[in-house]
This record gives C-alpha cells, sequence and structure tokens, in this order.
C-alpha cells in the first residue's frame, strides 16, 4: 500500500495542508486578482501597502543589519518555545528533549510543508484503525488543531506578501526575508540572490515598512511550526510504545491505560534512537515494528472487509427461532431472515423461502468458519453466533491484531520454517517461508476450575500457556513421567482400589538410590503421550505430543486436555519435521514407533513454536473465520477486567484432593 500526501485518509483529516505546498513564495503573479475599480481591502490599506508620502529610503546595509538582528531574536524565541513546550508535555517531556538535539523535531520544512517524514507519519496515524490502536493516545485533536494553526499561520504571511504587489521585487525578497526568520536557510548572500540590490528606493521604503509586521507573522509560524513537530513528534512516541511495548489487552501481562501513557517517559531513550535511526525514512522504520507474522497482514484485509460491512448498516439480528433447530426442508419467515442474514455477510445463499440445498451448503460453510460442528442445522448455538453484530465482529479483529503485536512470536515472519498453534482456534499450522505448508487439529487445555496440591494453587491452571520457545528433540515411542501431583492424586488412588491397575497400563515404579520413587509409562497403546512427543525446553513444561483418546478431535471445539497440545495427526507432523531436519522418511519413522523401545531424536536446526490466543484470523483461501472465546479472555478484555486471574494460593487440607 503507497502512503502519501494524496492518501484520502489523510486528507480527511489534514486537507487544508495542501495549500502549504503553495507556500510563502507563490506570491508574483498568483495571489487573488481585484476586480477593476475594486479597493484594496482595509487591513492591507492601512497596515501593508508600502507608504505613499516621500519620505527617505532606509539603507540596504540598515536594512541587512535589521533582518539579521531580527532572525537571530526569532532563533532565540524558537529556542525559549522548544523549550515551553518540552516543560508542558508530561511524560513526553523527555522524549522531545532527547529528540530536539538529535534534529528530530522537524516533519515541517521551515517552508511550511509536510517533509516525508511529516507526510508518512500522517499515513500511518490515519491508519491507526486498521491496527486496533486505541486512538487516545495519538492527541490527534491537538495534531488537527497544530496543522491548523500552521495554516492559518501562513495564510497571514501570505497577506503580507500580496500588499506588496505592486513592488514584486520587494515581495520576492520579503518571502525570502519570511523563510530565514521561520528559521529556514537564509542570509544576506540568499537575499541578494532575492534581489535585494535590485530594490530600488521604493522596494527598499516598502520592504522596510512591511518588516516589523513580517516579524510578528513569521514569529506565530515559527511557533505553529515547532507546536505541530512537537504534537506530531508525540504521536511517533505512541505509535513506538503501541507497536514495541504496550500489552493492553494480554490477558495476564495486561498494561493498564495509566501505564501506557508512561511508556513513552519510560523507554524515551530507545524511542529517541529508533526515531534518530530512521530520520528521513520514518515511515519505513515505523513499519518494520509491525509484527510480521503472515496473520497480521491477512486480518488487515479481514478489517477492510468488515469495516465496509458496518458502515453499510451490518445485519439485522435474526428473528426467534419456533423450535430447538431449522434444518432443510423448511419454510417460512426464518427462513427468508436466514438467507439475507448469510447474504449480507458474503455467503452465496440462493433465493426463496425454502431451506435448500444452497442455503445448507451455507450454513455448513457459516458453522465452519465459527468453529461449529457443520452439520448444517440451525440451532440456539448457530443462531448466538448468526447474532453477533458486525460491530462485534469488527472489534474482534482489532482485538486479534492487537494479540499480535503483543505475542511472543509477533516476528514469527522472521523464521522460514515455525509451528503457530491458536488456542482460540484450536489449531496448529505448519508454516515455510510464510505459506501453510501443513495444519492439524490440537486439543488444548480445559477451562475447568481445578486445584494442585503439590504447589497449593486452584483456579484454572490447566489452560494452555501463551508463548514462544523452540523444538530441539523428537522422541518416537515416548515414555511418559507423570507428576507428582499425578502420582499423588490419581495413581496412587487408582492402584489402591486395583493392585493389576499398573501392570496393564504399563506403568512402572522404580525406586531411585535416594529412596525415592520415579514412576513411568511405558511406550505402548495405552500411553498417554501416544506414540511421539515435540519438546523444547519452556518454563511451563507444555509441549506437543500425541494421544490414545482420538475420539476427543471430533469435536468442533476440543479444551480438553491438561495444558499440554495434542495434536491430531502426529506421525505425520514427525515426518515433516525429521524429513526436513534429518532427511528420515515416514516408514523409518513408523518402524521405530512399532519397536515400542523410546528414542530421542535431537533436531540439527531448533524449530520456532509459537502458542497464541487470537479469536479471528484468515484461512489459506482468504476467508475471515472466527474461534471461540474458550477461556474468556476476550470478554475480559471487553469488559475491562483484565487481567485476569488465572490461579491463587490456598492452604491444602490434605493431599489427597478436594
Amino acid at each position: 500500500m503507497q502512503h502519501g500526501v494524496k492518501n484520502p485518509r489523510i486528507m480527511s483529516r489534514w486537507a487544508t495542508l495542501v495549500a502549504l505546498a503553495v507556500g510563502a513564495l507563490a506570491c508574483q503573479g498568483e495571489g487573488p486578482k481585484k476586480k477593476p475599480g475594486e479597493a484594496a481591502t482595509p487591513q492591507a490599506s492601512a497596515q501593508h501597502s508600502a507608504p505613499v508620502a516621500a519620505t527617505s529610503a532606509p539603507n540596504l546595509a540598515n536594512l541587512l543589519e535589521k533582518i539579521t538582528i531580527a532572525a537571530k531574536k526569532a532563533k532565540d524565541g524558537d529556542a525559549a518555545n522548544v523549550a515551553k513546550q518540552q516543560k508542558a508535555a508530561g511524560a513526553d517531556k523527555k522524549l522531545l528533549e532527547l529528540a530536539a538535539p538529535a534534529g528530530l523535531l522537524r516533519f515541517f520544512s521551515r517552508d511550511g510543508t509536510l517533509n516525508k517524514d511529516g507526510t508518512d507519519l500522517l499515513a500511518l496515524l490515519a491508519d491507526i484503525d486498521r491496527h486496533g490502536l486505541d486512538k487516545a493516545g495519538y492527541r490527534l485533536g491537538q495534531v488537527d488543531q497544530a496543522t491548523a494553526a500552521v495554516t492559518q499561520a501562513f495564510v497571514e504571511e501570505r497577506k503580507l506578501l500580496l500588499s506588496l504587489e505592486k513592488q514584486p521585487r520587494a515581495a520576492m525578497v520579503a518571502a525570502a526575508v519570511a523563510l530565514w526568520l521561520r528559521g529556514g536557510e537564509g542570509s544576506a548572500v540568499l537575499l541578494s540572490r532575492a534581489g535585494t540590490e535590485q530594490l530600488g528606493e521604493n522596494g527598499l521604503r516598502a520592504l522596510d515598512t512591511v518588516l516589523p509586521a513580517l516579524e510578528l507573522a513569521t514569529q506565530k509560524s515559527r511557533e505553529a511550526l515547532v507546536t505541530a513537530d512537537e504534537e506530531l513528534l508525540r504521536a511517533a512516541g505512541r505509535y513506538v510504545v503501541d507497536f514495541a511495548y504496550a500489552t493492553p489487552a494480554h490477558p495476564l501481562k495486561y498494561t493498564p491505560p495509566a501505564e501506557v501513557r508512561k511508556m513513552t517517559e519510560k523507554n524515551a531513550e530507545a524511542i529517541a534512537k529508533v526515531l534518530k535511526d530512521n530520520n528521513g525514512k520514518l515511515g519505513d522504520g515505523l513499519k518494520k515494528l509491525w509484527p510480521n507474522h503472515p496473520q497480521y497482514v491477512a486480518l488487515h484485509a479481514a478489517y477492510d472487509t468488515y469495516k465496509k460491512l458496518v458502515e453499510a448498516g451490518g445485519w439485522q439480528a435474526m428473528p426467534k427461532m419456533a423450535g430447538k433447530q431449522v434444518k432443510k426442508g423448511e419454510i417460512g419467515p426464518y427462513i427468508t431472515a436466514l438467507r439475507q442474514r448469510l447474504q449480507t455477510e458474503g455467503y452465496e445463499v440462493g433465493a426463496g423461502d425454502r431451506f435448500d440445498d444452497d442455503l445448507e451448503v451455507a450454513v455448513k460453510t457459516f458453522q465452519g468458519r465459527h468453529q461449529l460442528d457443520p452439520d448444517g442445522v440451525v440451532t440456539a448455538t448457530v443462531q448466538k453466533e448468526l447474532d453477533v453484530t458486525a460491530e462485534k465482529r469488527l472489534k474482534l479483529i482489532q482485538l486479534s491484531l492487537q494479540r499480535y503485536r503483543e505475542s511472543e512470536g509477533r516476528m514469527a515472519g522472521d523464521d522460514d520454517f515455525f509451528i503457530y498453534v491458536n488456542i482460540a482456534f484450536q489449531m496448529l499450522w505448519v508454516y515455510d517461508h510464510g505459506a501453510v505448508v501443513d495444519k492439524h487439529k490440537v486439543i488444548v487445555g480445559n477451562n475447568d476450575t481445578d486445584s494442585d496440591q503439590m504447589s497449593a494453587v486452584k483456579g484454572k491452571i490447566n489452560r494452555t500457556k501463551m508463548f514462544s520457545h523452540k523444538m530441539v528433540r523428537v522422541i518416537l515411542a515416548p515414555k511418559w513421567f507423570p507428576t507428582p501431583r499425578v502420582v499423588e492424586l490419581e495413581l496412587q488412588p487408582k492402584l489402591a482400589k486395583d493392585p493389576s491397575f499398573l501392570e496393564q497400563q504399563g506403568y512402572v515404579r522404580e525406586v531411585q538410590p535416594d529412596g525415592t520413587e520415579k514412576w513411568y509409562q511405558k511406550a505402548g497403546k495405552s500411553n498417554l503421550l501416544g506414540d511421539v512427543k515435540f519438546q523444547g525446553p519452556n518454563a511451563f513444561n507444555i509441549y506437543l505430543h500425541d494421544t490414545p483418546f482420538r475420539e476427543k478431535f471430533s469435536f468442533a471445539r476440543r479444551p480438553f486436555s491438561h495444558g499440554c497440545v495434542r495434536v491430531h495427526k502426529p506421525l505425520d507432523l514427525a515426518e515433516l519435521i525429521l524429513g526436513r531436519d534429518k532427511g528420515m522418511s515416514g516408514r523409518e519413522i513408523r518402524d521405530i514407533v512399532q519397536e515400542r523401545e523410546e528414542k530421542e531424536i535431537r533436531l540439527k536446526t531448533p524449530l520456532p513454536v509459537h502458542i497464541d490466543y487470537a479469536s479471528a484470523g484468515v484461512d489459506e483461501e482468504g476467508n475471515v473465520i472466527f474461534g471461540a472465546d474458550i477461556y474468556g479472555y476476550d470478554q475480559a478484555f471487553f469488559d475491562g477486567v483484565l487481567p485476569v486471574e488465572e490461579a491463587k494460593e490456598y492452604k491444602a487440607g490434605s493431599t489427597r484432593g478436594l
């Protein structure tokens, strides 16, 4: 996407800035023409016209000295104005102090036109909705006022220059003087090039007369430019904060608005370095902060689609169902409303008031894109998804964009080959150079309230965590080593009831030299890790693995594990990973599994694994899809009750469970 001053999003907010391109230099014959016999305006006649009465013409040298003194005064005033702005900047004060000496306090050229950094920054600010960013922190109202003030200040300057239209040479020199007084390039040499030596007596007199008013006008212009630069710099600082530091939607690492506002000050040196390193190419530099995960860019297109739906009025809520379900063959007003509802969102539904084959296919497609069983039958669960408004869908897309900015795997695109697990979809994708080459259903942690008496915590302790790590080994025919908690609360009670339990399920209990016991389950059909385990070190001891409970994969929504991620077709995934890393064939892998002897294979190249929670996404065909808020993280965000409390300590009464 090309960004520039012609971007309609910018023009809608800052259209008046285009006029600045004309500049104060455009005064020769380009001003508004008076109709024959029309008198000059009272203001121009009284204040800015060259005097008619004969007076002695000023000396050129004295006039140049006046201008030089005025330029120095303006420069000193500029420094004072910058200091004043910094003092009033609150949490942004430190950034402004660091940026001004580095020459970064410039988004406007001194002729009043936006430079490239200013143009690119305004393009990014006009697009922040597409990133799901909170506008409140960008002071867009102040940006509007400051840029409008620049426009107005240059309008007043232009009036002065137009008052010299009878002395075109003096007008040209006055324009050069104004640029110098505004902080642009200026000197006696440049004024000479503009024509000071050719002014003549009337020209010198006209310039001398208008100089005091020009000093006042350029002072206002200079102050307006400083203020506008400051506001844009503060907005740029917030942009860096939002893309690099703030986590306002993370369910566990939540940063409240008050803390986000302090992040510019806290990270001022790092932010100033980003701006300094990208001076003159700021647009490209800030875009490098965007997550490069393939889903992030895809969600921008999803945002555009649902933004249009919202602007068009969205869709009507469905009427109440007459029974518990609606399916193919039925007719009536409900069917007409169903067809209209799906058609509004872009589904192909055919026509008529009968639930026909076309409508059944559309319902199945809708169910598949909303993580529901695609049986073509409308139930209360399906109706609930149908009644989610277009506005809410758009907000879910924006929230997912925010979640990618907060993700540890936000720069997954830097990896040629990586695994991505989305908890909300209970799906795993394998990416190779940005393209999906494999995908699997997965089972993730359940949302039940549970307790761990070994660590004396209780709550939602089985939720799969959001984090990134690197897979370093694949274990074929793995043993399963239950945690002390599982041994204490699950295995020992079963053993007490059935002495043959251990042997039947393939468990081994070994006494260690220090007298402690080590339990493990041998490889086999009942092994809880199944045929393969994919492991990498991480603080949560969460990994990917197989499971003997295959029936669970038939559910559309699959939060059933104790935290680890169970893979639907693990041997296919092992073949993809080990074939790429080790050159192993599927036959070789399956032969090892059949031997039922654990074999660990270390990867030559550690494989990045990113686990996130984003309930809006885009499938491989470009369709927008929505997952389930299985842990309630989305609702907690919308309700303003972040961070969530997943677990808390308690005093265990015994080690036999509650």
